[in-house]
Protein backbone atom coordinates (compact mmCIF):
# COMPACT_ATOMS: atom_id res chain seq x y z
CA UNK A 1 0.00 0.00 0.00
CA UNK A 2 1.18 3.25 -1.08
CA UNK A 3 1.28 6.62 1.27
CA UNK A 4 1.91 9.58 0.02
CA UNK A 5 2.15 7.80 -2.87
CA UNK A 6 4.88 6.01 -2.24
CA UNK A 7 5.94 2.77 -0.68
CA UNK A 8 6.28 2.39 2.95
CA UNK A 9 9.77 1.03 2.63
CA UNK A 10 10.86 3.68 -0.55
CA UNK A 11 10.38 6.72 1.00
CA UNK A 12 12.34 10.08 0.72
CA UNK A 13 14.44 9.14 3.57
CA UNK A 14 16.10 6.99 1.48
CA UNK A 15 17.91 9.75 -0.78
CA UNK A 16 19.97 10.90 2.22
CA UNK A 17 20.98 7.62 3.83
CA UNK A 18 24.60 7.05 1.95
CA UNK A 19 23.33 4.05 0.42
CA UNK A 20 22.60 3.52 -3.41
CA UNK A 21 20.86 -0.16 -2.72
CA UNK A 22 17.59 1.76 -1.01
CA UNK A 23 15.69 4.24 -3.13
CA UNK A 24 12.76 6.94 -3.25
CA UNK A 25 9.91 6.32 -5.55
CA UNK A 26 6.89 8.60 -5.91
CA UNK A 27 3.78 7.94 -8.48
CA UNK A 28 2.63 11.19 -8.34
CA UNK A 29 -0.68 11.67 -9.37
CA UNK A 30 -0.87 8.04 -10.94
CA UNK A 31 -1.98 4.69 -9.53
CA UNK A 32 1.30 1.69 -9.98
CA UNK A 33 -0.43 0.39 -12.79
CA UNK A 34 -0.54 2.98 -15.27
CA UNK A 35 2.22 3.82 -17.70
CA UNK A 36 2.36 7.70 -18.35
CA UNK A 37 3.91 10.38 -19.19
CA UNK A 38 2.97 12.64 -16.01
CA UNK A 39 3.18 9.50 -13.36
CA UNK A 40 5.97 10.58 -10.72
CA UNK A 41 6.39 13.90 -12.11
CA UNK A 42 6.39 16.81 -10.08
CA UNK A 43 7.56 15.06 -6.92
CA UNK A 44 10.54 15.22 -4.79
CA UNK A 45 11.46 16.04 -1.22
CA UNK A 46 12.80 19.18 0.53
CA UNK A 47 15.18 19.69 3.32
CA UNK A 48 16.34 21.73 6.16
CA UNK A 49 19.84 21.63 6.24
CA UNK A 50 21.13 21.07 9.99
CA UNK A 51 23.76 23.48 9.97
CA UNK A 52 21.67 26.33 8.97
CA UNK A 53 21.99 28.85 5.96
CA UNK A 54 24.29 27.41 3.07
CA UNK A 55 24.79 27.93 -0.84
CA UNK A 56 24.48 25.13 -3.03
CA UNK A 57 26.75 25.07 -5.50
CA UNK A 58 25.92 21.71 -6.95
CA UNK A 59 24.12 18.58 -6.72
CA UNK A 60 24.70 15.01 -8.20
CA UNK A 61 21.64 12.09 -8.05
CA UNK A 62 22.11 8.13 -8.06
CA UNK A 63 20.32 6.02 -10.42
CA UNK A 64 17.97 3.09 -8.17
CA UNK A 65 18.14 -0.53 -8.94
CA UNK A 66 15.59 -1.00 -11.85
CA UNK A 67 13.41 0.38 -14.42
CA UNK A 68 15.82 3.15 -16.49
CA UNK A 69 12.38 4.65 -17.77
CA UNK A 70 11.79 5.80 -14.21
CA UNK A 71 14.91 7.57 -13.97
CA UNK A 72 14.65 11.73 -13.64
CA UNK A 73 16.08 13.50 -16.50
CA UNK A 74 15.22 17.13 -15.49
CA UNK A 75 14.84 18.43 -12.08
CA UNK A 76 14.61 21.98 -10.38
CA UNK A 77 16.46 23.00 -7.51
CA UNK A 78 14.27 25.59 -4.99
CA UNK A 79 15.65 27.27 -2.20
CA UNK A 80 13.83 29.30 0.39
CA UNK A 81 14.33 30.84 3.52
CA UNK A 82 10.76 30.27 5.07
CA UNK A 83 9.62 27.70 7.54
CA UNK A 84 7.20 25.64 8.39
CA UNK A 85 3.72 25.25 6.69
CA UNK A 86 5.21 28.09 3.63
CA UNK A 87 7.19 24.62 2.45
CA UNK A 88 5.20 22.11 2.68
CA UNK A 89 2.27 24.38 0.55
CA UNK A 90 5.32 25.54 -1.68
CA UNK A 91 4.80 29.18 -1.40
CA UNK A 92 8.37 30.51 -0.56
CA UNK A 93 10.68 28.75 -2.67
CA UNK A 94 12.69 30.60 -5.25
CA UNK A 95 13.91 28.54 -8.32
CA UNK A 96 18.09 28.36 -8.62
CA UNK A 97 17.97 25.43 -11.11
CA UNK A 98 16.04 24.19 -13.96
CA UNK A 99 17.23 21.53 -16.01
CA UNK A 100 19.67 17.71 -16.34
CA UNK A 101 20.53 15.61 -13.68
CA UNK A 102 23.25 13.79 -16.75
CA UNK A 103 21.69 10.28 -15.14
CA UNK A 104 21.62 9.58 -19.17
CA UNK A 105 25.30 9.49 -19.18
CA UNK A 106 25.76 6.92 -16.27
CA UNK A 107 26.78 3.24 -17.50
CA UNK A 108 24.37 0.60 -14.51
CA UNK A 109 22.17 1.07 -12.32
CA UNK A 110 22.86 2.34 -9.12
CA UNK A 111 25.61 4.64 -11.12
CA UNK A 112 25.69 8.65 -10.01
CA UNK A 113 25.48 11.78 -12.49
CA UNK A 114 28.39 13.74 -12.39
CA UNK A 115 28.17 16.36 -10.13
CA UNK A 116 26.00 19.45 -11.69
CA UNK A 117 27.44 22.79 -10.61
CA UNK A 118 24.92 25.43 -10.44
CA UNK A 119 25.12 29.68 -10.84
CA UNK A 120 23.80 30.14 -6.75
CA UNK A 121 24.94 32.44 -4.59
CA UNK A 122 21.75 33.13 -2.12
CA UNK A 123 21.71 31.42 1.05
CA UNK A 124 19.15 29.23 2.04
CA UNK A 125 18.06 27.32 4.83
CA UNK A 126 15.80 24.49 2.96
CA UNK A 127 15.97 23.33 -0.40
CA UNK A 128 13.44 22.03 -2.92
CA UNK A 129 14.17 19.22 -5.27
CA UNK A 130 11.35 18.37 -7.63
CA UNK A 131 11.38 15.79 -10.92
CA UNK A 132 10.30 17.49 -14.05
CA UNK A 133 10.88 15.26 -16.42
CA UNK A 134 11.89 11.20 -16.74
CA UNK A 135 13.80 9.04 -19.29
CA UNK A 136 10.37 7.42 -20.80
CA UNK A 137 6.80 6.40 -20.19
CA UNK A 138 6.58 4.58 -16.90
CA UNK A 139 4.16 4.09 -13.86
CA UNK A 140 6.68 6.52 -11.51
CA UNK A 141 9.97 8.31 -10.73
CA UNK A 142 12.43 6.59 -8.44
CA UNK A 143 16.53 7.42 -7.51
CA UNK A 144 18.66 6.06 -5.10
CA UNK A 145 20.67 9.12 -3.50
CA UNK A 146 21.23 12.95 -3.87
CA UNK A 147 23.90 15.02 -2.38
CA UNK A 148 23.49 18.92 -2.36
CA UNK A 149 27.41 20.54 -2.66
CA UNK A 150 28.20 24.11 -1.41
CA UNK A 151 29.16 25.71 1.58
Amino acid sequence: MAVGNFPSEETPQNICDQNTTTKYLNFGACIAANQSDICGLNTGFYVTLQRGLSIVKGFQICAANDEPGRDPVRITLEGSNDRNVNLTFGTSWSLIHNGSTSLDTISSRFGCSLIQCISNSIRYESYRFLVTHKYEKSNSVQYSEVQLFGY
